[in-house]
């Protein structure tokens, strides 16, 4: 798949704003970026989502603002789903508050989430605001928008998701249709050996300047992303999946359970069976 600027089209609509609803059997690796601002909220599905630099879970009721031009990607676990994920986003250019001075407030909120905010815990409020907005007429639903940021404001328990020196060069097309296609790869083989020699074959560069180049891009070295994403699918599995570790270890690209325990246990900070101990209880 070959990522690249996504054109949202909002201003074709004669609208002020995007907002649709996703249902698929699973969200597919997307790495993309776009000059809007989104706000995504899972209603269902798990897997495990990126933006910019942050490699970490979602579930049910993840709720995530996206700034402006900074790639992302929401990538389902790689097993037959019984349910449909669902999820729903808003996709809109912050100027449209500008000439409200009642919205001053969002702005800073917008300056925020250019490191991706997740808002954990939503309230009933944000939830029934959002399950609820394909109901309204065009006048309400832009209303509903001004009063879901307003709670996204006010709500407490944000979780900043880049890292503050996280830098992405959105003007260099290039560079983000390389590094998705390295990044599709990792995700369509996360249960396969992975080498630094095989990504920098499929890339055509030598191995020296691919590592430099994939660290620039993604803000991680090759090996810290790869172990960083195998421990994701690995948590998925332990939480869903009645198989015995070392399977798990396996299914999630670990050649040995010893290397996958360590592994765990430095991203994690508990063993494999600690989580499944704490998850169970």
């Amino acid at each position: 798949m070959k990522a690249e600027l996504e054109q949202i089209g909002i201003a074709a609509t004669k609208r002020s704003f995007h907002f649709f609803k996703k249902e698929t059997a699973a969200f597919a690796p997307f790495w993309h970026y776009h000059p809007e601002v989104e706000l995504t909220f899972i209603l269902r599905g798990e897997g495990t989502r990126f933006v910019g630099n942050s490699i970490t879970p979602f579930s049910n009721y993840d709720l995530v603002l996206v700034g402006k031009n900074i790639p992302h990607n929401w990538v389902s676990l790689k097993h037959n789903h019984l349910e449909k994920q669902k999820a729903m986003v808003f996709q809109f250019d912050p100027a449209i508050f500008t000439s409200f001075r009642e919205c001053e407030a969002f702005h800073a909120l917008f300056e925020l989430a250019k490191r991706g905010i997740q808002f954990n815990n939503p309230t009933e409020a944000m939830v029934t605001g959002i399950t609820r907005f394909e109901n309204l007429n065009h006048i309400q639903q832009l209303g509903a928008l001004m009063e879901l940021i307003q709670l996204l404001v006010l709500h407490k328990e944000k979780t900043l998701l880049t890292t503050e020196i996280y830098t992405y060069h959105h003007n260099q097309k290039h560079k983000i249709e390389k590094f998705a296609k390295v990044n599709n790869h990792i995700l369509d083989h996360i249960d396969q050996k992975l080498t630094v020699a095989q990504m920098a074959d499929l890339t055509h560069m030598v191995p020296q300047s691919f590592c430099r180049w994939f660290k620039q891009n993604s803000g991680h070295s090759f090996i810290t992303f790869l172990n960083k994403t195998r421990i994701e699918n690995a948590c998925h599995l332990l939480m869903h999946r009645v198989i015995p570790i070392q399977e798990v270890a396996f299914s999630s690209g670990f050649e040995s359970l010893s290397h996958f325990n360590r592994t765990f246990k430095k991203y994690k900070h508990q063993s494999p069976r600690e989580f499944v101990r704490d998850h169970l209880r």
